[in-house]
């Protein structure tokens, strides 16, 4: 195998099988842009090299991080998976990359210069938000943007009611389309 290959490969090589009624807090804005849609939600969508060498990048410094705070004995919880429970029929998974005795952190590692949050990331991190007060948790959420050199920008994000409210909409109208979509998947594999 070309060595070019492997990051590609890597990213692409599989995940977690999408199901109907069970939802990221990153998926959010994909779906309310359209980006995601109950069309394609069940579809193994292959990232390019460009973006498979920026998730990397991502991935990378985002390990470096979590090895520093344990080498510096940093009370931190990274990758705390939460559910949220928005209908019977629905679940929100939110994993905050790195959870303090009084912060949250989501790091993302951008290509451009970020001075405020921009709105593809304030539906995850109100999800995030939501999590942590369901779990009786009372902490500030904050964007950590990781730069090169390295370093990181910290940007707190303002709970939103309203967001909430539009992306647990956003969520049920996309879940009745999803299992309209899964129930012709089914019904097309017992023509067959």
């Amino acid at each position: 195998m070309d060595i070019n290959e492997i990051p590609i490969k890597y990213v692409n090589r599989g995940g977690h099988e999408r199901k109907a009624g069970r939802y990221w807090a990153s998926d959010i804005y994909a779906i309310r842009k359209g980006y995601l849609r109950p069309e394609n939600f069940f579809d193994k969508q292959e990232i390019d090299e460009l973006g498979c060498g920026r998730i990397l990048v991502g991935q990378a410094m985002e390990d470096m991080l979590t090895k520093m705070f344990k080498t510096m004995e940093v009370e931190v919880e990274p990758q705390q998976k939460y559910l949220i429970q928005i209908t019977d029929e629905i679940t929100l998974t939110v994993k905050p990359d790195f959870e303090f005795k009084d912060k949250v952190l989501e790091t993302k590692f951008p290509f451009s210069e970020i001075t405020e949050i921009p709105e593809k990331w304030k539906d995850q991190l109100e999800a995030e938000r939501r999590a942590l007060v369901d779990a009786g948790k009372s902490k500030d959420v904050y964007l950590g943007i990781l730069k090169i050199p390295f370093s990181i920008t910290t940007l707190k994000y303002k709970p939103s009611t309203r967001r909430w409210q539009t992306i647990q909409d956003t969520l049920k109208e996309f879940h009745k389309d999803v299992k309209k979509v899964e129930e012709q998947i089914k019904l097309s594999k017992q023509v067959l």
